[in-house]
């Protein structure tokens, strides 16, 4: 829906009295802001700086033509929506211009100030219709590539929590099978010996509980970051499909 700000329109048209005669009837209805100009080369220093809701644009000009502005603007990336206007039988015109971009043509022997009024209109709220297409869809992908990163990382965390579980049962089972082996060496080495012996043993037994210890907090880190991931939904609900 076009807002109620008035809608800026850039007029070109080298025919002085048809130039004019548009751009106060388009004040006087007090929805537009009208800035003219009467030579595409002058259309194209305005447009290098300034901006405007719709180009109204006239075909047949003696400097350039109105489809050799269409080509500057789309080398320059000016979207502007633009209206073209051709003079009877100039069909061929307005088909290359279509190709250019243009959004709509009129005729001007056939045009009067509440059509041009309304095709003004229906350009813009089609040009706004467009953009805010585009940018949706553009946020869109965006969310489903994050939504792509997060089960990528969650996939990553439930394989951390696997691994870990397996280390810690792995550590378990090789803690109490170093038990079983400090016990039955004992027997075997010599008194001079057995101080060292036990100091070597409880040094593995430390090691095996500083690595599970490890294990276990990477686990915990692992489910707390899973769980968050789980809360995170970049869809609202309204949006998603059963």
């Amino acid at each position: 829906m076009v807002s109620s700000r008035l809608i800026r329109v850039l007029l070109v048209d080298d025919e002085d009295s048809f130039r004019l005669s548009i751009e106060l009837a388009l004040k006087m209805t007090d929805q537009f802001s009208v800035q003219s100009c009467g030579s595409g080369e002058a259309a194209l220093e305005i447009l290098k700086t300034d901006s405007f809701d719709v180009v109204l644009l006239d075909n047949r000009m003696e400097d350039m033509s109105g489809l050799e502005v269409l080509q500057w603007m789309q080398k320059q990336g000016i979207q502007t929506p633009t209206i073209m206007v051709t003079a009877a039988g100039s069909e061929t015109v307005a088909v290359e211009a279509m190709k250019l971009g243009v959004y709509d043509y009129l005729r001007k022997d056939q045009l009067d100030i509440d059509r041009l009024r309304m095709a003004i209109k229906s350009v813009v709220e089609r040009y706004q219709y467009r953009t805010e297409t585009v940018q949706r869809e553009a946020e869109q992908r965006l969310l489903a590539e994050k939504q792509k990163d997060l089960e990528s990382l969650r996939l990553f965390h439930t394989t951390v929590n696997s691994v870990g579980q397996l280390l810690e049962k792995s550590l378990g089972e090789f803690e109490k099978n170093l038990e079983r082996y400090e016990a039955e060496l004992a027997v075997s080495v010599d008194a001079a010996a057995h101080t060292r012996f036990r100091q070597i043993f409880r040094e593995m037994r430390q090691t095996v509980e500083v690595v599970t210890s490890g294990v276990a907090s990477m686990r915990g880190l692992s489910s707390v970051v899973t769980h968050r991931l789980d809360e995170i939904n970049l869809f609202p609900k309204a949006d998603q499909k059963e």
